[in-house]
């Protein structure tokens, strides 16, 4: 198939025009141009006849465009590039072609500043990434979770925001945590949000306050690690905060990975007291054969579920069944992203156990937190 695709191309090359297999099902090719829209023309063109290249199959093309500029000197003629940095060039068409990573469509993307900008921006978020630790840039905040029959302060979410010293506003977690998720730097942030949601909640125990669950986010890139019950248990006890205090939560993606080594972490956990959730229910594809294997105690219904549902009512069907399966499984449930009053209603009818959402509260400062628990 590779050969197909060398050869179909070769023959749309113009003289003085290349093109190399660099790796795996990669291409690099150099065009001549006049200007932008011809060229992307003809880049069309050449794809509508890849993308039938063989009858028994359909496939789809990402093509990164970077355009070389042809440099003219003082007399109006060109000046030929002796310092062209093919590495760089082929480079940034492969950033372009990066950018259409979540596209399941042939599609096209020429490189330009925005994706300069983006670059300098994982570049800064990298270097200052250590230090924003070190010095405790980064602020918990807690989302509330309600009870919907009663309106009353059942638990929370630890969400983290960053204040960096060079930034005029706050870093929402969208600009970075994809960020941190690539480089491992996850596993740090993990253990800093476990570590400084513990010590808020033992200081406000000692305040006298009464305390609600919490529940913190681990990456799935922690499962790789065989100790990481210990590891949880260990930060929870230097802050020497009650287990029952603080409960785990599992992204539904971090399901598909190892999952003896899951099951293993969850038993442990729960052997030493803390609740464990899956975040995300139904954001994925094999939730129920999850819930099946994993002795989880919570289940957080995806906020998908509430949204553009006005039509035919099949997410509230949804919904319902969930809740019951989960009660079933002797799990409680949560709802995240619940916007309306209307919803609450639904979910209250239906024995929902709590809500987290912009109807009740945003995510607030610890202080504010505080003061809602008092």
């Amino acid at each position: 198939m590779l050969c197909k695709v060398d050869e179909l191309i070769q023959k749309k090359l113009q003289k003085d025009e290349l093109i190399a297999h660099y790796a795996s099902a990669n291409f690099a090719a150099m065009l001549r141009y006049e200007d932008r829209d011809k060229l992307e023309q003809r880049v069309k063109n050449i794809l509508s006849e890849l993308e039938h290249i063989d009858n028994d199959h359909r496939f789809n093309f990402h093509v990164g465009i970077f355009r070389i500029g042809e440099s003219v000197g003082e007399n109006g003629k060109p000046i030929k590039r002796k310092d062209i940095d093919i590495d760089r060039d082929y480079n940034n068409a492969c950033t372009a072609r990066a950018s259409l990573a979540s596209n399941d469509d042939t599609a096209i993307a020429f490189f330009d500043e925005e994706m300069v900008k983006e670059q300098k921006w994982i570049d800064s978020v990298q270097e200052r990434q250590k230090r924003a630790i070190e010095n405790e840039e980064f602020l918990v905040y807690y989302q509330p979770k309600y009870d919907p029959r009663t309106d009353e302060l059942r638990g929370a979410e630890a969400l983290i925001r960053w204040k960096a010293p060079e930034e005029e506003n706050m870093i929402s977690p969208g600009r970075f945590i994809p960020i941190f998720e690539k480089n491992g730097f996850i596993t740090e942030i993990d253990h800093y949000m476990l570590s400084h949601v513990a010590k808020d909640q033992k200081a406000w125990l000692d305040a006298g306050c009464k305390c609600v669950p919490i529940s913190v986010n681990v990456s799935r890139a922690h499962f790789i690690e065989s100790d990481l019950a210990e590891q949880i248990r260990d930060i929870v006890d230097s802050a020497g905060t009650p287990h029952e205090l603080i409960e785990i939560e599992l992204t539904e993606s971090a399901f598909f990975d190892d999952k003896n080594a899951m099951i293993s972490t969850i038993k442990k956990l729960k052997d030493y007291g803390f609740a464990v959730s899956m975040d995300d229910f139904g954001a994925g594809y094999s939730s129920l054969n999850s819930l099946k294997e994993m002795p989880l105690d919570v289940l957080k219904l995806d906020a998908d579920f509430f949204r553009n549902d006005e039509s035919d009512g099949r997410g509230k069907i949804v919904v319902a069944e969930a809740i019951k399966l989960a009660k079933n499984l002797n799990m409680r449930t949560v709802a995240e992203g619940v916007e309306v009053r209307e919803q609450v209603e639904f979910l209250a009818s239906e024995g929902c156990d709590m809500i987290q959402g912009y109807v009740y509260d945003k995510p607030m400062p610890k202080e504010s937190f505080a003061r809602k628990m008092a």
